[in-house]
C-alpha cells in the first residue's frame, strides 16, 4: 500500500515537472465568438438633434453610422487575434473536445462604433477659383473579452479605438471605414504579443570583443516561434523574499534562427554587463519587446 502511494507521488511529481516545462510560452486555443453590435435604431431626441446641429456648424463636420461594415470589423478581430504569436485562434466557439484541452480561451465582446466623418473641404486654385469636395474619415471601435474556457473568467478586457486622429481624409465614406478597419488587426496583434511575450534565456556568449559581448546564444528558435530581427530586453534574475526579481541590463536582436531551440543574436545595448552576468555564471532572462 505504501509502495503504491509513493508511485502515485512519484506520478503526480513528474506530471507537475511536465506541466511546468510546458507553461514558458504556451499557446492558448482561442475561440472567437461573435461580436455583439448594438445598432441605433431609434430615433434621435430633439436635444441629441440640436447637438447635432450645432457640433456641424461649429466644426463643419458631421458623423453617419456605417453598420453594414459589422461582418467586416469580426474578420478584422478574428486576423488580429490569429497573428498573435501565442494565440491558436479558431473562428467560432470552441468545440466540447477543445474546451476539455488545457490552455483553453474564448472571446466574445462588443463593437462600440462603425462611423465616417464627414466635412467639406474647400480651396483656391491659381485663377482663385474656389473648389469644394466633401472627404471623409473613419471611426472604429471595439472591446474584447478574454475569457478561460474552464470557468468563464474575464482574464482581461481590451479596447480598441481607430479614430480621425489616426487617419487620413479620403474622398468617399466606404474608404474612410475600410482605411479604420484595416487599422485595426495589427493594433490587437501588438497588444496581445505584448501582453503574451515570449520569453527564453541566454545559454552562452558566442562572440565578445574586450569587456564587452557582441553576440550570444540564446534557447529559443523555430518551434517556439523565433525569427531573424526578433528584439528581447536581457534581465538578470534573482530571488528576494521569495519573490523574483528582474533588472534589465541590455537588449539583444536575433540574427540567425539556428534550430527549434538556439537561435544567434546580436547585443544591441549592455555589452559590458550582460559579458560580467555570463562571466558570473549568472541566469539571463530575456523577454520580448515587439
Amino acid at each position: 500500500m505504501k509502495k503504491n502511494m509513493m508511485l502515485c507521488l512519484l506520478s503526480l511529481l513528474i506530471a507537475m515537472g511536465a506541466e511546468a516545462q510546458e507553461v514558458r510560452n504556451v499557446v492558448y486555443t482561442t475561440g472567437i465568438n461573435e461580436l455583439q453590435y448594438t445598432r441605433k435604431e431609434s430615433k434621435p431626441t430633439a436635444g441629441e438633434v440640436i447637438g447635432e446641429v450645432l457640433s456641424a456648424l461649429i466644426t463643419g463636420e458631421t458623423t453617419q453610422d456605417m453598420d453594414k461594415y459589422v461582418d467586416a470589423v469580426q474578420a478584422a478581430v478574428v486576423k488580429g487575434i490569429s497573428q498573435a504569436r501565442r494565440i491558436k485562434a479558431i473562428d467560432g466557439q470552441l468545440t466540447p473536445e477543445e474546451k476539455d484541452q488545457p490552455h483553453t480561451w474564448y472571446v466574445d465582446g462588443t463593437i462600440g462604433s462603425i462611423s465616417a466623418t464627414s466635412k467639406v473641404d474647400t480651396w483656391e486654385d491659381k485663377d482663385k477659383k474656389k473648389h469644394s469636395r466633401t472627404v471623409y474619415k473613419g471611426l472604429v471601435s471595439v472591446t474584447l473579452h478574454f475569457k478561460d474556457a474552464h470557468t468563464d473568467e474575464v482574464l482581461f478586457s481590451p479596447s480598441f479605438s481607430v479614430n480621425a486622429s489616426d487617419l487620413s481624409w479620403v474622398e468617399s465614406a466606404s474608404g474612410a471605414v475600410s482605411n479604420a478597419i484595416n487599422s485595426l488587426p495589427w493594433r490587437i496583434t501588438n497588444y496581445l504579443n505584448a501582453k503574451l511575450p515570449l520569453s527564453a534565456n541566454i545559454i552562452e556568449g558566442a562572440r565578445d570583443k574586450k569587456d564587452k559581448q557582441k553576440e550570444v546564444y540564446i534557447d529559443l528558435g523555430s518551434a517556439e516561434g523565433g525569427f531573424k530581427g526578433l528584439h528581447f530586453d536581457v534581465f538578470t534574475v534573482k530571488t528576494v523574499a521569495g519573490r523574483e526579481a528582474k533588472k534589465k541590463i541590455g537588449r539583444l536582436k536575433v540574427t540567425d534562427v539556428e534550430g527549434d531551440d538556439i537561435s544567434l543574436c546580436k547585443v544591441q545595448s549592455g555589452g559590458r554587463d550582460i559579458k560580467a552576468a555570463i562571466d558570473a555564471g549568472e541566469q539571463l532572462l530575456i523577454i520580448t519587446t515587439d
